[in-house]
C-alpha cells in the first residue's frame, strides 16, 4: 500500500505555512515557498472555473484534478455563516480541522488520504473561503465491492468460485466492524461515517478499509461514550446497499462487538436501539412513508431493490475525495 492509503506525509507540524494575500496555505512539500503557495491558489482557481464538480454537499463541493504527478481531489468549503462562522474563529476551519483530523489518525494508525495541502482565506479572525487537496486511493468504494461481490455470488455456478467469492465479501464486512471498533477504541467518533466515505483497498480475503471526510472527526481523551459513538453504526447502516442483506448487516455489527471485547450478550443488548434509530433515521433521511396501521419490519425497509428502495436495483456510488471517478454499478454491467 502507498502512502497515501497509509496517511503518512499527513501535514505534520514540520510542514511549511506561507501566506499570499488574505490566503494561508499549508503544504506537505517541507521546501514550499510563497511562490509554490500560489501555485497551488492558481491551480485550484482555474480547477474550479473550468472543472465539473464530481460531488455536491451541503458544506462543501468535491473536483477531481487528473494532475500529471497523480490525481488528487479538492474539496471546495462554503462559506460558513452564522454561528458556524463565529466558531471558525476559535477553532480554524473545515479544511484545516479535516487534515487536522487525518493527521491524528494516520498516526493512530488508521489508513486516511493523504492531505497535499489545504488553505484558508482569514480576514481579520473570520475564514471566508477554505479549501483541502488530498491524494487519490487506489481500490473502490465499499458499496462498489460488495455490489460487484453479490453480482459475482449469484452468476456463478461453480462451487470453489462461489465459496471463495463469498468469503471475500464477508471479509469485507468483518473488516469494516473491526476498523470501526478500532476506530471507537482508540477514541475517534467519524463524523459522516456513511458507506461512500468508506474505501476498500485490496478487495480480497485481507482487504484494507480506508476512512474519509474528516472535517468533523473528533477525538476524546477517554474514548467515546457509548451514546457518541452508536451514531456511526447508525450512518453506517442507514443507506440501502445492493447486495447487502440483514444477515450481512449483523456480520458488521458482530465484528464490531468483537473489537470492542463485549461480553456475550451485549451487543444483542444493543441491538434494539440500533434497528430503532436506524429505521428512523431511515425514514426520515430518506422521506420513506410508511402506513401508520401497517408496520414494516426491518427487514422490508432495508431490503435493495424492495418497495422502499428509491434506488430500486441502482446504487449510486458518491464521488468523494481520495476517489478516482466512478460509474454506476448498473452502467457498470453493460
Amino acid at each position: 500500500m502507498t502512502d497515501a492509503e497509509k496517511g503518512r506525509g499527513t501535514l505534520g507540524a514540520t510542514r511549511a505555512v506561507r501566506h499570499r494575500g488574505s490566503w494561508i496555505v499549508r503544504s506537505q512539500e517541507s521546501s514550499v515557498s510563497s511562490e509554490r503557495a500560489g501555485v497551488w491558489l492558481d491551480a485550484v482557481n482555474r480547477l474550479i472555473d473550468t472543472a465539473a464538480p464530481v460531488h455536491h454537499s451541503r458544506h462543501a463541493v468535491t473536483y477531481y484534478w487528473p494532475r500529471p504527478d497523480g490525481g488528487a481531489y479538492v474539496k471546495v468549503y462554503r462559506r460558513p455563516r452564522g454561528m458556524s462562522a463565529f466558531k471558525d474563529c476559535l477553532r480554524g476551519s473545515l479544511a484545516h480541522r479535516a487534515a487536522r483530523a487525518s493527521r491524528q489518525l494516520a498516526a493512530a494508525g488508521f489508513r486516511v488520504p493523504r492531505v497535499l495541502a489545504v488553505a484558508e482565506e482569514r480576514r481579520v479572525l473570520r475564514a471566508q473561503r477554505a479549501w483541502l487537496a488530498t491524494a487519490a486511493l487506489a481500490g473502490e468504494p465499499v458499496a462498489s465491492c460488495l455490489a460487484r461481490l453479490a453480482a459475482a455470488i449469484g452468476s456463478t455456478s461453480e462451487r470453489s468460485r462461489y465459496r471463495t467469492l463469498l468469503r471475500q465479501k464477508r471479509a469485507v464486512l468483518s473488516a469494516l466492524g473491526y476498523e470501526v471498533a478500532r476506530l471507537h477504541e482508540a477514541g475517534f467518533v467519524a463524523g459522516d461515517l456513511v458507506p461512500s466515505n468508506v474505501w476498500v483497498a485490496g478487495c480480497d480475503d485481507r482487504p484494507e478499509i480506508v476512512l474519509l471526510d474528516h472535517d468533523r472527526t473528533r477525538w476524546h481523551r477517554h474514548g467515546p461514550y457509548w451514546w457518541r459513538a452508536r451514531r456511526n453504526l447508525v450512518q453506517l447502516n442507514r443507506i440501502v446497499l445492493i447486495g447487502v442483506s440483514v444477515n450481512d448487516r449483523l456480520r458488521v455489527l458482530r465484528a464490531y462487538a468483537e473489537g470492542r471485547r463485549w461480553p456475550v450478550g451485549e451487543a444483542r443488548r444493543r441491538l434494539p436501539w440500533l434497528i430503532a434509530k436506524t429505521a428512523e433515521r431511515r425514514r426520515r433521511c430518506d422521506n420513506v412513508v410508511v402506513e401508520k396501521d401497517r408496520p414494516v419490519d426491518f427487514r422490508t425497509l432495508m431490503r435493495p431493490g424492495g418497495p422502499y428502495d428509491s434506488q430500486r436495483h441502482t446504487q449510486t456510488v458518491r464521488r468523494v475525495e481520495g476517489t478516482p471517478p466512478v460509474r454506476r454499478a448498473d452502467e457498470r454491467k453493460r
